[in-house]
């Protein structure tokens, strides 16, 4: 693996990334009913097929298994083999419970997603999201707010994308960071390798993440 592989592969695959890319930017306006089903995609993909998990999240939010149980939720992750389904179905039912709740503006129990994205703080809106979101880490929060359209300078530090980074020499290890600080040293070494490269971060993960699967998903 070569830097010059890297900068064809994204020639080659401009025009589907960046027709990607818009669609993100496209869920900025989205519902919060919309932006709660990438949170759980986001959630479901951790060590889980991505297209699998995409269609486990679509069922539950066009079936209304949101508003269901944790049996109802885990039988749908089950059948779509999304590993740990016990485990995530208790997670998105924390996090629907938790993002809504009653506030002094908003008395409903509707889901307030949307009041915790702030686009002129978005380092804040990740870290809020990194440390009160069930199932979602540093690199769950950066992938959730790249999938709605933010988040333009963060790296979504996955297995794929750290192993080709790796083998790139832009990393000295093809471990994950398991803390803050970790990833975001990590981190300021993709933006570097962004700028050098002349590819934008975001498209620059779409890049590295269809290197290895051979495809530009999400």
């Amino acid at each position: 693996m070569n830097r010059k592989k890297v900068e064809q592969h994204y020639r080659d695959n401009k025009k589907g990334i960046e027709s990607r890319l818009e669609e993100f930017r496209g869920l900025r306006e989205a519902s919060d009913d919309r932006l709660f089903q990438e949170l759980s995609f986001v959630i479901f993909s951790s060590q889980s097929s991505a297209k699998k998990s995409w269609e486990a999240a679509q069922r539950i939010g066009q079936r209304g298994l949101l508003e269901k149980d944790k049996e109802d939720i885990a039988q749908v992750l089950s059948q779509e083999e999304v590993q740990y389904e016990e485990k995530k179905a208790d997670y998105l039912i924390h996090n629907r419970k938790k993002l809504s709740q009653p506030t002094f503006n908003d008395p409903s129990t509707d889901l307030k997603l949307r009041t915790q994205i702030r686009p002129e703080n978005l380092v804040k809106t990740r870290k809020w999201f990194a440390e009160n979101t069930k199932g979602l880490s540093w690199k769950g929060a950066s992938h959730f707010l790249r999938n709605i359209g933010y988040g333009d300078s963060f790296a979504i530090l996955s297995s794929h994308t750290v192993s080709v980074l790796y083998d790139l020499e832009v990393f000295e290890t093809s471990k994950l960071p398991k803390k803050e600080d970790e990833y975001l040293i990590m981190e300021k070494k993709v933006q570097k390798f962004s700028e050098e490269i002349g590819i934008d971060i975001q498209a620059l993960d779409l890049v590295l993440w269809s290197l290895r699967t051979g495809e530009v998903f999400k």
